[in-house]
């Protein structure tokens, strides 16, 4: 069985996986998919970047961005030299990462990161969906993939598709296929509540094919933050 989360950024993935008659098992979000690859309850799965640095069983296909990627941001009600914390997502793990690297690297301020809400000047980290949903109600926001590009130069990834077993080669093929984002992109802007153009523009800015370069760095990076 695959493992796949709901989030509107990995729709495309399972709309291949339907296409090519592969099943899967859809998970509210990527935390909870991971926790379920480590207890081996999917032979597959799109892995949020902490988890899968422990994993050979890589496909060079996952979620990345090459500038702004509109659902990893930090929100506030306040501007960001004015924030005393940074409230994480819930269902985050390489975001946080990604933030804690970058507070380390001097290109976010250093802030303590909390994980329950906090009603001091905080921003707040929203991603997936949920970013999508708060970020036009907040003044104040950073994309992270943008600081990234910006900062480091180089793509980030925050998930990527690991496979054990013979099932990698299949969905390799599978996942080289014609991709029909604009069609998609009608079906998903009924199922999301969105506009079919805001959901292609949205996709049109994730890497969705990885970079040979991307996975190896981030993935020598982000251990020493867990």
């Amino acid at each position: 069985m695959i493992g796949c989360f709901r989030y509107l950024n990995a729709y495309p993935y399972r709309r291949l996986l339907d296409w090519g008659g592969v099943p899967y098992r859809v998970f509210a979000d990527p935390k909870e998919l991971a926790h379920a690859w480590v207890r081996r309850e999917v032979e597959g799965a799109l892995l949020p970047m902490r988890y899968a640095r422990h994993t050979p069983w890589m496909l060079s296909w996952g979620i990345g961005s090459t500038g702004p990627v509109q659902s990893v941001l930090l929100l506030g009600e306040y501007p960001p030299e004015a924030w005393e914390a940074i409230v994480a997502d819930a269902a985050s793990t390489s975001s946080v990462a990604l933030v804690q690297w970058l507070m380390k690297k001097g290109y976010l301020r250093p802030l303590p990161i909390l994980e329950r809400a906090w009603h001091g000047r905080v921003g707040r980290l929203f991603i997936g969906d949920g970013a999508l949903r708060w970020r036009g109600f907040y003044p104040y926001s950073v994309d992270l993939g943008a600081l990234v590009q910006e900062r480091v130069g180089r793509p980030f990834v925050y998930a990527v598709w690991c496979i054990r077993g013979a099932l990698r080669r299949d969905l390799r093929r599978l996942f080289l296929g014609p991709w029909d984002l604009i069609g998609w992109a009608e079906e998903a802007a009924w199922l999301y509540g969105l506009p079919a153009t805001q959901v292609y523009t949205y996709w049109q800015g994730i890497q969705y094919r990885l970079s040979r370069q991307a996975v190896p760095f981030w993935r020598q990076r982000l251990p020493s933050l867990s």
